[in-house]
């Protein structure tokens, strides 16, 4: 994998600077050696005399279009984290394009040409450059008002997770091999008619002398068929989306399943169902507790084990073939996000207290004298089957009602009604 100093975050560092620096003097350096250090020759493109932009920028577009494609075909480049895309904005790249080819052939400069002229002493360059400048100031001023025209038409395609970023190959309905293939024979066809017109326009000049000689021949059938290789990846690109999509499906249903599953509260145990369960030892049932060790050992549901969040899924694993798995915290966020994260990998087996362990004490632990509304004879004999259940042996041993500090836990917030009988004795003497 290639990681590009956009992909690692890296555009402001020193690295970054020196490489630009090394690319940018070269790229330079082409540009004279090419002719672009004349506004003449620049703009002889527009007469038909001279079509050195169109076949030194052609160039340097199809094999750029051609090697990243390799790049990406060949999994070195990802172009989702390693490369920058500019959103695409159809009203505002027309109007900035037809002003960018006024003034290019008003001056015979771009701003990178005007650059190398400058290096080459043309004087028109300095201008027109002072002029890129003050022109940079004015747009920065005045950017408030430009701004409408400056997103003006923007797509509505997305790509990599881009709203806003389209692709030509997709307007067209094309897959980019395809769109690849006949760009770079458009290209083709362009050095072929550039030269011929060369030819008619400039027969004076040393212009047009590649048509018909064998480098133009071996340079176009190269680009064939490097474009033509593109097609061994589409094979490989339709799998992955292939793949992509199934795996989005099956992601988007198991999604709906869940939510689904939660709609109904099909994710929920009540109170009252998970004390039935321990108090008949139901073997195929466990408790799960995720708080800390230290409010576990002051109170936990009689039988529970005690399993902190990054365990659970080591514990969850061992205990996959039981029919429930019940996780309970003081409430019920916790519980349920841990819940909904082992659903997605695979656990259909797990579920969460409904309204935690607070809910248990206040639903199934409450002393019945001290409930708000009379309950069935029934469910008063439940209550005080619970209580005797879930407040002996093992919860006295959990550290309950010990000393601390030389003073009392404050339990009331949590048993209602319970409190220990020598401490009772203890105070009423006191008293």
């Amino acid at each position: 994998m290639i990681k590009t100093f956009y992909g690692l975050d890296m555009l402001n560092s020193g690295s970054a600077f020196f490489i630009s620096l090394f690319i940018g003097f070269f790229f330079g350096l082409t540009l004279e050696r090419a002719g672009f250090g004349s506004s003449r020759r620049l703009s002889g493109i527009f007469y038909f005399k001279d079509m050195t932009v169109l076949k030194v920028m052609f160039s340097a577009l199809i094999i750029a279009m051609i090697g990243l494609s390799f790049f990406i075909g060949l999994g070195l480049i990802d172009p989702s984290t390693d490369i920058y895309f500019m959103k695409t904005y159809y009203g505002a790249y027309i109007v900035a394009g037809l002003i960018f080819g006024v003034g290019f052939v008003m001056s015979g400069w771009c701003p990178g040409t005007a650059a190398v002229g400058m290096a080459s002493g043309k004087l028109d360059a300095v201008v027109f450059l002072i002029g890129t400048i003050i022109g940079s100031i004015f747009f920065n001023e005045l950017f408030s008002i430009i701004k409408p025209l400056y997103t003006w038409g923007q797509s509505s395609q997305q790509n990599f997770g881009q709203e806003g970023l389209a692709f030509v190959y997709n307007n067209l309905g094309m897959t980019k091999p395809v769109f690849a293939f006949l760009f770079t024979l458009i290209a083709v066809s362009c050095f072929w008619g550039a030269e011929y017109i060369e030819k008619i326009k400039s027969p004076a000049k040393q212009n047009g002398v590649y048509l018909n000689t064998p480098f133009l021949r071996a340079f176009s059938l190269i680009l064939i068929i490097s474009a033509g290789s593109l097609f061994l990846f589409q094979d490989t690109e339709s799998t992955k989306k292939q793949i992509t999509g199934t795996q989005e499906m099956i992601s988007n249903h198991s999604e709906k399943a869940l939510l689904s599953s939660v709609a109904l509260a099909a994710d929920h145990v009540e109170p009252e169902e998970l004390a039935d369960l321990l108090y008949n030892k139901d073997p195929q049932v466990i408790a799960i507790d995720v708080r800390p060790a230290k409010e576990f050992n002051f109170f936990h549901i009689r039988g529970a084990f005690n399993v902190e969040l990054p365990d659970l899924i080591q514990f969850v694993k061992k205990h996959k073939d039981k029919r429930m798995i019940v996780l309970y915290s003081n409430g019920m966020t916790h519980p349920a996000q841990a819940r909904d994260s082992l659903a997605r990998i695979g656990f259909k087996n797990v579920y969460l207290l409904t309204d935690g362990l607070n809910g248990f004490i206040e639903r199934c632990l409450k002393p019945v004298s001290l409930r708000k509304e009379p309950l069935p004879q029934a469910m008063t004999h439940r209550i005080n089957m619970w209580r005797d259940y879930f407040y002996k042996p093992e919860s006295a041993s959990t550290g309950l009602l010990t000393k601390e500090n030389g003073n009392f836990s404050d339990i009331s917030s949590l048993l209602p009604g319970f409190l220990d009988t020598n401490w009772l004795a203890l105070h009423l003497e006191k008293n």
